[in-house]
């Protein structure tokens, strides 16, 4: 089974005539934004992609992009060691909807170091299939790779798909405009540090 968002064009950008999968937070204006802002810019892929679902309003160009990750970073403001509890961007999310008339509710998933405290790999799954089923982007926060080819840590990405294949679940995810896939199953085994999910539920399109 394969649960994917339906319209990834809505975040796909034309940067240098090639497409550019999701914003990127080195296009924040600020020093301390372009360094920790992997959250807010996660974020701000998040509800663009709600907006156009709910209004219609399209994310054209990197100026567009940039207006709605300053927009986010006041909802989701990097502590001092960045965004890396997942509830922080949840709340975040939550508090933009409810200002912002959107309907839909954020949800986070945390993935503990303590293995043993961790959820079950079927939890994570199902976790992440209902939120793309959902048709909208994931958050996923990255604090240790284990023996995944992701290449940062202590991160936030988007995540777009997920398939179940014949050596476990691979999941898609956008960071610096491309895409990059791991393993699920090993992630969840190897990673010293966890992480963790956001999902946002309950958005659709508004009649006109």
């Amino acid at each position: 089974m394969t649960a994917v968002i339906r319209h990834p064009d809505w975040l796909t950008l034309q940067i240098d005539k090639q497409p550019f999968y999701g914003f990127d937070q080195e296009w924040y204006p600020q020093g301390r934004q372009r360094m920790a802002g992997c959250g807010p810019t996660v974020g701000s892929d998040i509800m663009a992609y709600v907006e156009m679902k709910e209004w219609k309003v399209p994310t054209s160009n990197r100026d567009d992009a940039v207006r709605k990750m300053l927009e986010i970073w006041k909802y989701a403001t990097p502590h001092m060691h960045g965004l890396y509890k997942t509830h922080w961007l949840r709340d975040g999310l939550n508090q933009y909807m409810t200002e912002h008339g959107l309907r839909g509710k954020a949800e986070s998933l945390s993935i503990p170091a303590l293995r043993l405290a961790a959820p079950r790999a079927s939890k994570v799954v199902k976790f992440i299939q209902e939120g793309l089923q959902a048709d909208c982007p994931m958050g996923f926060l990255n604090l240790h790779s284990g023996t995944e080819p992701i290449p940062y840590h202590w991160h936030w990405m988007v995540l777009v798909k997920l398939e179940d294949t014949e050596q476990g679940h691979m999941v898609t995810l956008w960071d610096e405009g491309k895409p990059l896939c791991f393993n699920l199953e090993n992630w969840l085994a190897t990673t010293r540090f966890g992480g963790g999910f956001v999902r946002v539920m309950g958005t659709e399109w508004k009649m006109d």
